[in-house]
């Protein structure tokens, strides 16, 4: 079975995501191709798809944006697995909050999507620039002191789990067919 992992990614961390991801489904037998949502230039020869963004801002990176509008006709009813990485999934009621409010159901609905999951991310203060760092302390509760927010708060546990959740579905639907 051949999968697409396409990732949208502003430093890197959700691109390393997608690479663990794609070499977990390769540990699992999957053909996979990790792909920057950008570089992507047509959905054939693909049975699955992960579709990985960062969320800034409340809002999905736009190449993954651009992905979905542009191949929405031609996903089908091949399955489809989102993530996103935001640094909201830290706060207590963070992963519900990033799947209520930072997921566009309305743009994922022609796709035959099977699970969403949100991961937090990685934040390193020297990489990003004062626009971000503008939207990050708008969004700030103030529970804790700004650089102990300058780390990887991945959860690669986690990350490994949802990644063998996706390939169980995918031996599954197989074995159905």
């Amino acid at each position: 079975m051949n999968v697409l992992v396409a990732y949208a990614s502003a430093h890197g961390s959700t691109a390393e995501v997608a690479e663990y991801i794609g070499a977990r489904l390769r540990e699992r037998r999957f053909d996979v191709t990790v792909m920057d949502a950008e570089r992507v230039q047509t959905l054939d020869g693909f049975d699955a798809f992960v579709l990985g963004s960062a969320v800034h801002g409340g809002l999905w990176l736009t190449p993954m944006v651009r992905l979905i509008d542009h191949f929405s006709a031609d996903f089908g009813a091949r399955p489809v697995f989102v993530f996103f990485t935001c640094i909201r999934v830290l706060e207590p009621d963070g992963p519900e909050h990033v799947l209520a409010q930072y997921v566009n159901y309305s743009a994922l609905q022609p796709l035959n999507v099977r699970d969403i999951q949100p991961f937090a991310g990685k934040l390193e203060m020297s990489s990003i620039d004062w626009n971000e760092r503008w939207t990050l302390a708008a969004r700030y509760d103030g529970s804790a002191a700004p650089g102990s927010f300058n780390r990887d708060f991945r959860d690669w546990n986690a990350i490994r789990a949802w990644a063998d959740k996706v390939a169980d579905s995918l031996l599954i639907g197989a074995q159905k067919r």
